[in-house]
């Protein structure tokens, strides 16, 4: 039979184990849901892109990005990642994620020509300011644009019309439309006169944080196509 000396030293050993278990299993269950956050912040990035070929490529499928009623497509995908401003899943400018929508050209003979006026080939910077540099056509931004930034850069709002697409004159000539992060050494290299369609996705996860134990990060993810 333990005496009242032997129970105390229990209790005392119970308190030390629950002061180091609570704060690990709290942990343990926020990264786990981190981590499920993480799979759909990836499919929400993958499944914005293939909706974002699919209203460059097919004219008359109406899918215009630009629109509300086809943003609340990818903001429903998002569900429980602080997208949606209502029920109506209506993109919140304040909430704590975003999806970024870029097409991003490689300046080359075609755009040199459909950009300039009174100019001739054969093309250079002189005469195409942008020829054989990285910039956007196209940029949507849902949810919300003013917390996070794009690491390919962001255009001049002031050259972003209201569908989201950049006119030629400024895909040639507009300097400060060029892309970061891509080419040699970036994350993709592409050939005079191809693009890319890239979606980005960013969410604040910090909800999860049990208790204030750590500090779960901001989930990203990116997909080109």
């Amino acid at each position: 039979m333990k005496n009242c000396n032997e129970r105390g030293s229990s209790m005392m050993e119970f308190a030390i184990v629950m002061a180091f278990l609570v704060p690990f299993f709290a942990g343990l269950f926020s990264l786990s849901i981190a981590l499920s956050k993480g799979i759909q912040v990836s499919n929400v990035c993958r499944d914005a892109v293939v909706l974002l070929v699919r209203s460059n490529t097919d004219p008359d499928s109406g899918l215009d990005l630009s629109q509300t009623q086809n943003q609340r497509i990818i903001v429903r995908a998002a569900n429980g990642l602080g997208m949606a401003s209502d029920s109506s899943y209506d993109p919140s400018s304040t909430g704590t994620g975003v999806v970024i929508l870029s097409k991003v050209i490689l300046v080359g003979p075609t755009e040199c020509s459909q950009g300039t006026t009174g100019k001739n080939p054969p093309w250079s910077s002189s005469n195409c300011p942008n020829y054989n540099q990285y910039v956007f056509g196209y940029r949507v931004v849902i949810g919300n644009g003013t917390r996070w930034s794009s690491s390919l850069g962001a255009p001049p709002s002031s050259i972003v019309r209201s569908d989201g697409t950049i006119t030629a004159a400024n895909i040639a000539t507009n300097t400060s439309n060029r892309v970061s992060n891509m080419g040699s050494g970036g994350y993709m290299t592409l050939s005079p006169s191809t693009f890319a369609l890239v979606s980005e996705m960013f969410a604040d996860v910090s909800y999860l944080n049990l208790f204030s134990i750590w500090h779960t990060p901001v989930i990203y993810s990116r997909s080109f196509s």
